[in-house]
């Protein structure tokens, strides 16, 4: 039987349908939650990125508030806005659209923004609260993973999970979400790094693999047990042997495992389109949790 697909549009669709009934509720109280981000520079995939995140403040209802800062700001105003931002009580939430130029320092930024309004969850105080088990914010890859699994009706409890990613972006945050002991988690995590010597030693005892390494067919049908489920958030552009196009393939051989797993997360249309909304959600939290709403 082939794999399950877990489909990121759809999920993601839902989600946002329930932000717009959450928006609706906040509004009645007269509170409107506000995402602040901070664009530096004209970077072409930059300013796409920050349109997409535009756009679904705008759907869910949500006011957007973009700072657009020139390619040459110094790091001393560059701090000061985000400073502004961080005293500002319309804002709930801030982010950073990375990569930043050069010559500014994206730690000294992504530091600078309080933890109560941090949504990307870099700040080193979420970091602490979510490995705690305490009320945090982190990456919006490792809540879209979470949420993709959950929502598809997979329990992670007592479940053996291989991530194959070892960064701050997603397989450290994603593993202190699935530990923890509440109806999402309970899950039993190993974090790999993709040099791993024998990896697939780790891989085929897993009943969910997590890859994000942008490897074209790294998680091949060999290194996977029967019916696994894979989440894939790599993502490189290759050349069609056929067509000559370029495309986006993911870190799974997803032809060469679709009868042997379970479920998986197609490349495109699978964790990506979850980001953005999993992003909106984090805003609206940040609004409730400022208004003491829980």
């Amino acid at each position: 039987m082939a794999a399950t697909i877990l489909d990121g549009k759809k999920i993601s669709a839902e989600i946002r349908e329930e932000l717009k009934n959450e928006t609706k509720k906040l509004a009645a109280r007269g509170i409107i939650p506000g995402l602040a981000g901070i664009l530096v520079g004209e970077d072409p995939g930059s300013v796409t990125y920050v349109g997409l995140k535009s756009k679904a403040c705008e759907e869910v209802g949500i006011k957007e508030m973009m700072c657009r800062l020139p390619e040459t700001v110094t790091e001393q105003e560059l701090l000061r806005n985000i400073d502004i931002l961080n005293k500002d009580p319309k804002v709930h939430a801030i982010f950073i659209q990375l990569p930043m130029p050069k010559h500014l320092s994206e730690e000294k930024a992504l530091a600078a923004i309080v933890p109560e309004k941090d949504v990307d969850g870099f700040h080193a105080m979420n970091v602490g609260h979510a490995w705690m088990g305490q009320p945090a914010f982190v990456p919006a890859v490792a809540i879209a993973i979470q949420e993709m699994l959950v929502r598809s009706g997979i329990s992670l409890k007592d479940k053996e999970v291989v991530i194959v990613n070892v960064d701050n972006m997603v397989g450290k945050p994603l593993a202190s979400l699935l530990v923890q002991d509440n109806d999402k988690g309970r899950a039993n995590v190993t974090l790999c790094y993709p040099t791993t010597p024998n990896l697939a030693v780790y891989t085929r005892r897993a009943d969910v693999v997590v890859v994000s390494v942008n490897k074209p067919k790294f998680i091949t049908a060999d290194m996977i047990k029967e019916g696994a489920v894979l989440a894939d958030f790599g993502g490189t552009f290759v050349e069609d042997p056929v067509t000559k196009k370029r495309k986006t393939v993911g870190d799974v051989d997803a032809e060469g495992v679709k009868e042997k797993a379970g479920a998986i997360t197609p490349v495109p249309g699978g964790v990506g389109p979850m980001l953005v909304t999993m992003l909106m959600l984090s805003t609206v939290n940040s609004a409730k949790m400022a208004a003491g709403i829980v």
